[in-house]
């Protein structure tokens, strides 16, 4: 009798160590690895562009094993400090966000980047309505593609006078938004964009490569005031 009741309890142990192994498994899994071998840091949604205002709904928080964070890697406490911030280069999809991705200032110049002139002369497409503080994407013809995304620093006539929207002369009108630009103080003659040397010589080296290229400025939806 007291044998069989010996064999019960250890057979209730027995089932027992089984469903707490069971539920510490399924624990480990759900939150105890996450927790412990993990960290929940901010990783851009979707591709970000270099030049692109960002804002909250740009990014989420995610976790990342602790042996791949990135040094300084922002976490979802450092939300805030995104708001309105300017990029500074692509942010590719699931990208951990640190702050070197960012521009403190919408005309800051890093310590490798310049103004560089497009000579008009380069030009195969580009729209009257540029301005100050656009972002562009500069595509070559004859199917090169994508050269890069860049900042105009600069809309000069002929005189190297800058052009503006003849709103802006207005009180209380900006004339930021693109289709709203519908008269000018004067004609473009040249633009002059923010970039390193390197990229100002790819594009030079299309230009005037083997199978010369033209340019194809094409202004995005996004701004950087000025």
């Amino acid at each position: 009798m007291k044998d069989n009741s010996l064999r019960k309890i250890r057979s209730m142990l027995g089932i027992l160590l089984i469903l707490l192994s069971i539920v510490g498994l399924f624990l480990w899994e759900w939150k105890g690895r996450e927790t412990i071998l993990m960290d929940e840091v901010i990783v851009a949604r979707e591709e970000i562009k270099k030049g692109t205002k960002v804002n909250s709904s740009l990014f989420l928080t995610k976790g990342v094993p602790k042996t791949n964070l990135l040094e300084g890697a922002l976490t979802s406490a450092d939300m805030e400090l995104l708001q309105g911030k300017v990029t500074s280069q692509l942010i590719a999809k699931n990208d951990q966000i640190i702050t070197a991705y960012f521009r403190e200032d919408a005309f800051y110049l890093e310590q490798e980047e310049s103004v560089f002139v497009i000579d008009p002369n380069w030009i195969a497409m580009r729209s009257s309505a540029l301005r100050r503080g656009d972002m562009v994407d500069i595509y070559g013809s004859n199917g090169v593609g994508l050269l890069g995304t860049f900042q105009i620093a600069f809309v000069k006539d002929a005189s190297e006078r800058e052009v503006r929207n003849a709103a802006e002369e207005a009180p209380g009108k900006s004339g930021n938004e693109i289709l709203e630009r519908t008269d000018s103080t004067s004609i473009i003659d040249h633009i002059e964009i923010i970039s390193t040397f390197d990229e100002y010589e790819n594009l030079l080296n299309c230009v005037n490569g083997t199978t010369p290229t033209a340019l194809i400025i094409v202004q995005r939806g996004d701004r950087i005031d000025s």
